[in-house]
C-alpha cells in the first residue's frame, strides 16, 4: 500500500466506524422500567399507550432525551432514559440544552479541574427521575415541548443532507392515538386492546403493500400476535409488538379470542334509514270455476310508488357474539291501478316487520362478515280502494291482511371495500299464519299463508355516519283454502273445489341510512 493512499483508508474506516455508531436504521432495544409512548416529543402530548418493562421496541430515532420508536403498532415518542441503549449510542448528536451551573461547580469548560458538567438533558442531567428534570428545565414544559415540536421538525427536514421521506400515508391511520390524552387506568399493556389481535395457523409472509408481488416485510410465526389495522380490498395491514408492519391477505388471519366483553372499536350500532323507489305488486287466483278472469281465474297487476322507513340496534356482547333487532314499514300506493272493464282500481299496500336479531361474526371474511340468525312477526295489509262501491271496485276484489312468526338468516359484510357494503336475508312464515279477507267478499274458508320474504341491500358509505342505499325486496305469498267460498260471499265464485291464490311483490328503493 502506498503511502499516499494512507490517508484514504483511515478516513473511509472513520467514517465507516461514524456510520455504523448512528441508528439511522430501525433497531429493537428493551425499555428498563414501564412508561408511556407519547403521540409527539412532551410529557403533554397525548398517550398512545403504555409500555410494559423489559418490552422489546423499534427505535427509529433520537432526539435530545426522547426516542422516537414504534412498538405494539404505533408510532410515538418514549423519554431515552426509559430504554436501554446499545453501549456507544448512549452519546450520539443530540439536541441539548447546555446546562452552565450545576451544584455550584464553575462555568469554565474544558480539560482537567476547571472542567464543566457534561452536556446531559432531563433525567439525565440530574440523575434523577422525570420529574426532577421538568423542575431543572427553563422556561418550563410547554417551552420544552415547543423546542422538541421545533427539534422535531428540524430532524424530519433532512436526512443526510436530503430531504426525508415522507411517511407511507398507509400508516396514518394505525398511527393516530385512539386513547384520550388522560392515560387510561388499568395493567400496563391494557391499552392493546384497543385493536383486535389475530395470528395465522402456519409461517406465512408478510408483504410491504397489499399484493402477491411485493417485497416481503417479514414473516409471521404461528406463534406471533398480530395488532389488526386497516383493510383494502382482500388484504389487512398487520403489525407485531416489535413495531414491524406489513399486508397480509385477509383470508389467512385467524381472530384471537379474548376475555373482553366487545372486540376493540366496537359499540353498539344505531341505525335509522328511509327510501323512496317504486313496485310492480302481482295477484293470481286460481279455482276449478268456469270464468277465466275474475272471480275465477285471473292475475292482476299494476306498479306502485314506494316510500320505506326502518330502524336498527345492535350490541355486541362477545368478542364475536352481536344482539339487536330490527324495525321496518313499508308503504305502497298503486299508479296506475288494476284495469278491469274500462275502470282502475286502486290499491294500497302495508308492510310492518319486527326482529330480533343474534349474530356471530367472522372478522378476517369478506370485510368483517357477521352472519344473523331472525326471529320476528310480519304484518301486511292489501287495501282496495272503495272496496265496497262494485262501480269502482268493478273486479270485486276483497282487502287482504297476512301476518304471522317469522325465522330466517342473514348477513352482513359492511366493509367489501374503503366504500361498499353489503346486507343480505331471507325469512320465512312457514306456520302459525293469519289471513283475512273482506267480509262478503271471501274466496273461501279456512285461510292459511305460507311466504318467504328475501332482501339484497347495497350500501355505500359516505361518510362515517352516512350510508347512501339501495335496495330489492320480494315478497312471495301463497293463499290456500280448505272450503270453497261461503254463500253469503258476492265474489260469484263458480268452482265446486277451494281456490288457492299467490301475491308477488318486487319492491326497489333508493335511500340513505344514518348511524348514531
Amino acid at each position: 500500500m502506498s503511502v499516499r493512499a494512507l490517508p484514504i483508508l483511515v478516513v473511509a474506516v472513520f467514517l465507516g466506524l461514524v456510520t455504523w455508531a448512528t441508528p439511522g436504521h430501525a433497531e429493537k432495544v428493551k425499555t428498563n422500567q414501564s412508561t408511556k409512548l407519547y403521540s409527539r416529543a412532551g410529557e403533554q402530548s397525548p398517550v398512545l399507550l403504555s409500555v410494559k418493562s423489559g418490552q422489546t421496541v423499534t427505535l427509529l430515532k433520537q432526539d435530545g432525551r426522547w426516542l422516537k420508536v414504534r412498538v405494539g403498532g404505533r408510532t410515538g415518542w418514549i423519554p431515552r432514559s426509559k430504554v436501554d441503549l446499545p453501549e456507544g449510542e448512549d452519546d450520539v448528536a443530540r439536541n441539548t440544552r447546555r446546562r452552565p451551573f450545576v451544584d455550584g461547580r464553575g462555568t469554565k469548560r474544558g480539560f482537567g479541574g476547571e472542567t464543566g458538567p457534561d452536556d446531559r438533558v432531563g433525567a439525565d442531567a440530574t440523575g434523577g427521575d422525570d420529574k426532577t428534570a421538568k423542575a431543572d428545565a427553563k422556561p418550563g414544559p410547554k417551552a420544552d415541548a415547543k423546542a422538541d415540536a421545533k427539534a422535531e421538525v428540524k430532524v424530519d427536514a433532512k436526512v443526510d443532507g436530503k430531504p426525508a421521506q415522507a411517511e407511507d400515508p398507509a400508516d396514518e391511520d394505525d398511527d393516530k392515538p385512539q386513547v384520550a390524552a388522560k392515560p387510561p387506568a388499568g395493567p400496563a399493556d391494557g391499552d392493546r386492546s384497543t385493536r383486535p389481535l389475530a395470528h395465522v395457523a402456519r409461517s406465512t409472509p408478510i408483504y410491504d403493500k397489499p399484493e402477491r408481488n411485493a417485497g416481503q416485510a417479514f414473516v409471521a410465526e404461528q406463534k406471533t400476535p398480530l395488532y389488526v389495522g386497516r383493510t383494502q380490498g382482500t388484504w389487512t395491514r398487520v403489525s407485531t409488538e416489535e413495531g414491524d408492519t406489513g399486508w397480509i391477505e385477509t383470508s389467512k388471519l385467524e381472530l384471537a379470542e379474548t376475555e373482553t366483553p366487545a372486540p376493540a372499536g366496537r359499540t353498539r350500532a344505531i341505525f335509522a334509514r328511509a327510501r323512496v323507489g317504486g313496485a310492480v305488486i302481482n295477484q293470481k287466483l286460481a279455482s276449478n270455476g268456469t270464468v277465466m278472469g275474475f272471480p275465477d281465474n285471473y292475475t292482476a297487476a299494476s306498479t306502485a310508488i314506494t316510500a320505506a322507513v326502518g330502524g336498527s340496534v345492535i350490541y355486541p356482547v362477545k368478542q364475536r357474539l352481536w344482539l339487536g333487532g330490527e324495525l321496518d314499514y313499508d308503504f305502497d300506493m298503486a299508479t296506475p291501478g288494476i284495469d278491469y272493464l274500462g275502470s282502475k282500481i286502486g290499491f294500497t299496500y302495508h308492510d310492518l316487520d319486527a326482529r330480533l336479531l343474534g349474530g356471530y361474526g367472522f372478522p378476517t371474511v369478506l370485510g368483517g362478515t357477521v352472519l344473523f340468525a331472525r326471529v320476528g312477526f310480519h304484518y301486511d295489509s292489501f287495501q282496495v280502494d272503495n272496496v265496497a262501491d262494485f262501480t269502482k271496485n268493478t273486479a270485486r276484489l276483497p282487502s287482504q291482511i297476512v301476518s304471522g312468526p317469522t325465522v330466517g338468516l342473514g348477513a352482513a359484510m359492511p366493509m367489501l371495500g374503503s366504500k361498499i357494503g353489503v346486507a343480505v336475508s331471507v325469512d320465512a312464515i312457514a306456520f302459525g299464519s293469519s289471513v283475512e279477507q273482506t267480509k262478503n267478499l271471501e274466496d273461501g274458508t279456512g285461510p292459511s299463508a305460507t311466504a318467504v320474504f328475501a332482501s339484497a341491500n347495497l350500501m355505500y358509505h359516505l361518510t362515517r355516519k352516512v350510508d347512501l342505499q339501495l335496495a330489492y325486496d320480494l315478497t312471495f305469498e301463497s293463499i290456500s283454502f280448505t272450503g270453497i267460498a261461503p254463500a253469503t260471499s258476492q265474489r260469484g265464485h263458480t268452482g265446486t273445489l277451494p281456490a288457492s291464490g299467490t301475491d308477488l311483490y318486487n319492491i326497489v328503493s333508493a335511500g340513505v341510512a344514518y348511524g348514531f
